[in-house]
């Protein structure tokens, strides 16, 4: 990754003031949920980021710093897609029931209590994005919450508030949290070895564009916790990680196939969601606590799989079946008609030979042997 997160805030003065025996002023409390999608066949690749805040009376502006050059068409509020079927359920980890609607948000409880206050994001007037030209490795961009909607937030009580977005990585952005490694392989293989980088980075100050430092460091959040949630097919096998995982299971497919698609899914298309759902794997790392507030979070894990390199498998066989032609003219030309059964022989000599090039020996064994009963019979056949 190119650089870092970063998350911010504007104070809003008149709930700011410090109380008489304060030694620290008071700062919002946030608990920052982190999912990045990443599924190659169904060209799947976004970051999904959950905020939940306390304390919102002190809140004017909230900034997001993305060390990439972005278009606010990329983002897409997922408020009305958590409330589609057990999706709330899939986000927080317990049972939660959507309360009272507006048409700014709506209200969630968890066994009949006030758990959070979801708000709806309208893009065109709730966020802004404006351009940074000074980052340490290019352009980046700030997207802000304005102060009208943090003006909703205060308003909405003392409970936790809840906003969650979805940023797609297209154009510039698709590698901002990967990095594929391609292996040097031989030429005649079926498939070659693919490293890919996951790294994301949140609050490292070192990595500040100087436009961003002072008022990033001097605004902070009190981050009480990270949720940081990794989804991937099951064909990348994870070889490293940053720390231990809290947990890792498969995707349960008919609880995040609306939340996933951004839609509702109808009941016809149900069952290949879940077909395809069933695919991914989820790995969750979780920091911090209220006790203990983070100043930076950094995540890294590297995955390994196959890429299939079936072109030049392909020339391979064409050519070894141009050598087993030219053998099967000069078997005709100087053996008796006997043994005219050489191309056979030729043949699966050659496949064996690509077999224990490609490691694809179960794949092809069937082939083979049917190769060797054809080349039998055939044989048998002459000698009568």
């Amino acid at each position: 990754m190119n650089g870092t997160l970063a998350i911010w805030y504007e104070p809003e003065l008149s709930g700011n003031a410090s109380r008489p025996n304060e030694v620290e002023p008071q700062r919002p409390n946030l608990e920052i949920h982190f999912n990045l999608w990443r599924d190659n066949p169904s060209k799947t690749n976004f970051l999904d980021i959950g905020l939940r805040l306390s304390n919102t009376e002190l809140l004017r502006r909230i900034y997001l710093y993305f060390p990439t050059e972005l278009q606010l068409e990329q983002v897409q509020d997922l408020s009305d897609v958590m409330a589609y079927g057990q999706t709330l359920d899939a986000v927080f980890n317990m049972v939660v029931e959507v309360g009272s609607k507006t048409d700014l948000g709506y209200e969630t409880t968890n066994n009949g209590e006030p758990f959070v206050t979801v708000h709806k994001v309208n893009l065109a007037d709730d966020l802004t994005l404006t351009p940074v030209e000074d980052g340490l490795k290019g352009p980046g961009s700030t997207i802000t919450f304005t102060e009208a909607f943090c003006k909703r937030l205060r308003a909405s009580g003392t409970g936790p508030q809840y906003v969650r977005l979805r940023l797609h990585l297209t154009g510039k952005s698709r590698s901002l949290f990967t990095q594929e490694i391609v292996g040097q392989e031989k030429v005649f293989v079926s498939s070659s070895q693919r490293l890919e980088l996951t790294e994301l980075r949140l609050n490292e100050q070192r990595s500040f564009p100087p436009s961003i430092a002072k008022r990033a460091s001097a605004n902070a959040f009190k981050i009480v916790r990270v949720h940081y949630f990794l989804i991937r097919e099951l064909g990348h096998a994870l070889v490293t990680q940053h720390a231990p995982l809290r947990k890792v299971r498969r995707l349960e497919a008919k609880l995040w196939a609306s939340y996933l698609r951004g839609r509702e899914i109808a009941a016809r298309d149900a069952i290949e969601e879940e077909r395809l759902l069933s695919r991914l794997m989820i790995y969750h790392w979780r920091e911090g606590s209220k006790d203990e507030p983070i100043e930076d979070f950094t995540a890294f894990a590297s995955f390994q799989a196959n890429t299939p390199g079936l072109l030049f498998y392909m020339i391979g066989v064409i050519l070894l079946g141009a050598i087993g032609s030219a053998l099967n003219d000069w078997g005709k030309a100087y053996f008796d008609a006997t043994v005219t059964s050489l191309p056979y022989w030729c043949g699966g000599l050659a496949l064996l030979w690509v077999v224990a090039r490609s490691g694809l020996w179960g794949w092809l064994e069937e082939q083979v042997s049917w190769l060797w009963r054809i080349s039998t019979r055939s044989l048998k056949r002459r000698l009568r």
